[in-house]
């Protein structure tokens, strides 16, 4: 009997998804498979898979607890129960839900949603009880280093064959009479999961299953050692779900890609490097192509001239193809997009009542992380414990009797805090100078990246470009990623350099903003190379206008700033000037290449050295 000729009844108002309901029914005959991670876009079933699962729990009478999204810090770690310690007179603690669930299992929907530091409590005490949780990838992803907790992932599908939607169909009009209809179906799999679990003791393996379950995760790129242990019993749990009694080669096949799929590590591939003559002749094609019959004459008799060396023939003609385009108008396609790291900004000590995914900040909402007592707050939210620590000494000199005495200055109140979104201001060179060896393809496939980012960490988004002898607000303030996106596709390139025309739009659109909203942060991220030639006064020199309209904005105490430089820097007419830019913004320096997924450089996430 294998898991197909099951598959209506283990989760039958589920349609499909047989890899997840298969990875959650070898968690229920071996709970040390490590737990599951469902993975899928919205309305995919994640939610509805998860429900089920906790209804057959509760039929069978299997224990379990439920960690919602809202839950609270004392209630994961536990406390004092506040009513049975003034009844008593003595400290009286109260389990929380991490110390309840101890060998039991554990549902969390959304799980990127939570907070980094509720996910260390629960990944720290995870090998006490079984984990299975959602994730939609569109909102956000948790780290590596908690992925690698989950002993298995799966992804959902969606519904593609006309048979199967029109089975959901049906099955949608029955769904309140699951409860009644399928209950013989699941007490059925429940008796089927006891035989399998008492057959999965009676399971023989040799050492030639050591070595297959060592070689796949091997040959998968998966460096943890967490990934042999858990393929060990999911494969000794798929011998037991299908009946037999020794483990084959078969069946560590058939689940290993539930244990790799979140821990494989993609390598690229160098392409093979072409033959030197025809690279060359490649690149006096393309560097002379585009020029007008007077660039190619002048540029072929400069090559002529016994006085240039290979190196300086080369830079004089990247310096035509940057001359020649600034005149012209392109629009680039968007270069490869990435995963970048984390933006994480120093912390200030406003309180706030705003929420987001970004920056901690100390908060007078509901449902923050707890720092410490103290003694004057604005928010009168009450420590107990706090207050009872500081009442306790004095309960003999108060002549207390039966209940705890309290008198107003024992009272302590919490000070907590909670991550906060950002206005993150996008400032983009797209002059000519942008358009030199198609820089500006790479320069929107790190800016889709960042809008990416930005989307997931809940932060509002715009998008400022400066060229000619303008800027102007492409995007004004805005949470819609889709919008951003379609204006950043159809951005030309093209014309001259307005730097400080582009600066002065930024603050006049941060201080706007900052009326608006007070409480929200921002940041500026200036992507440019800095060859600043139009300015506000002719009289004045551009690039030090643009100095001038930076130091302005670095006085903003709300706004953190990054410079991101664009400039090519294989030839002799480097000028460094965004360095001097994120000098005189008192931000952060970073080349473009440095976003890119590959090279391992977290740009952003040095900011760190602030806190």
């Amino acid at each position: 009997m294998n898991f197909y000729q099951l598959s209506k009844l283990p989760f039958p108002e589920v349609v499909g998804n047989f890899s997840a309901k298969l990875a959650l029914t070898l968690n229920l005959i071996e709970p040390k498979c490590g737990g599951v991670l469902i993975l899928g876009k919205k309305g995919t079933g994640k939610s509805l898979l998860l429900k089920c699962f906790e209804k057959f729990l509760k039929i069978v009478n299997f224990p379990y607890i439920k960690i919602p999204l809202g839950v609270t810090y004392e209630a994961l770690t536990g406390g004092i129960d506040i009513e049975k310690t003034i009844e008593k007179g003595k400290r009286i603690y109260e389990k929380g839900l991490l110390e309840k669930a101890e060998g039991s299992f554990v549902l969390i929907d959304d799980i990127n949603l939570f907070p980094d530091e509720y996910l260390s409590l629960i990944f720290e005490k995870s090998e006490k009880f079984t984990l299975i949780a959602t994730l939609n990838p569109e909102e956000g992803f948790i780290s590596s280093h908690f992925l690698d907790r989950f002993g298995m992932c799966v992804t959902t599908e969606e519904l593609k064959e006309l048979e199967e939607k029109f089975k959901f169909l049906k099955t949608c009009q029955n769904f309140d009479n699951f409860e009644i209809s399928y209950l013989e179906a699941y007490e059925n799999f429940a008796k089927y999961l006891q035989m399998q679990g008492i057959l999965k003791t009676k399971l023989k393996f040799d050492e030639n299953t050591l070595d297959e379950i060592t070689e796949i995760v091997f040959r998968g790129s998966v460096f943890s050692h967490r990934a042999e242990i858990f393929l060990f019993y999911a494969s000794l749990s798929y011998a037991a779900f299908k009946g037999d009694t020794f483990v084959k080669e078969s069946h560590i096949r058939e689940v290993a890609p539930f244990v790799i799929l979140h821990r494989k590590k993609y390598v690229e591939e160098k392409p093979q490097s072409k033959d030197k003559e025809q690279e060359k002749k490649e690149n006096q094609e393309e560097s002379t192509k585009n020029f007008p019959q007077s660039q190619k004459n002048s540029k072929n008799k400069a090559l002529k001239d016994e006085n240039f060396s290979k190196g300086e023939r080369q830079e004089l003609s990247e310096f035509e193809l940057s001359f020649s385009s600034a005149g012209k108008e392109d629009i680039f396609g968007i270069g490869k997009i990435f995963k970048p790291k984390r933006l994480i900004f120093k912390k200030d000590r406003v309180v706030r009542n705003i929420i987001g995914k970004r920056t901690k900040s100390k908060t007078k909402l509901k449902g923050g992380r707890f720092l410490r007592s103290v003694i004057f707050s604005r928010n009168k939210d009450i420590d107990f414990f706090g207050t009872i620590k500081a009442a306790a000494p004095f309960q003999i000199l108060r002549g207390r009797k039966d209940k705890l005495i309290i008198q107003k200055d024992d009272f302590r109140y919490k000070e907590k805090e909670r991550k906060i979104g950002h206005l993150i201001v996008f400032l983009v060179d797209a002059s000519g100078s942008m358009g030199v060896q198609k820089r500006m393809e790479a320069v929107k496939g790190a800016i889709v990246s960042l809008l990416m980012d930005s989307y997931q960490k809940r932060d509002k988004i715009s998008l400022i470009i400066f060229r000619k002898s303008q800027a102007k607000i492409v995007l004004p303030p805005t949470s819609s990623i889709e919008l951003a996106y379609k204006k950043l596709k159809e951005l030309p390139t093209g014309g001259k350099t307005p730097l400080s025309l582009g600066f002065l739009e930024a603050y006049k659109l941060i201080k706007k903003f900052h009326l608006k909203y007070p409480e929200m942060r921002v940041i500026l991220i200036c992507l440019s190379d800095g060859k600043a030639n139009v300015s506000l006064n002719p009289e004045v020199n551009p690039v030090e206008e643009a100095f001038k309209i930076c130091m302005e904005i670095r006085k903003l105490q709300y706004v953190d700033t990054l410079v991101i430089d664009c400039e090519v820097k294989n030839n002799f007419l480097k000028m460094e000037l965004p360095k001097e830019l994120a000098y005189r913004l008192g931000g952060r320096y970073f080349l473009l290449e440095d976003l890119k997924a590959e090279s391992l450089t977290d740009i952003i996430n040095q900011v760190k050295q602030f806190e």
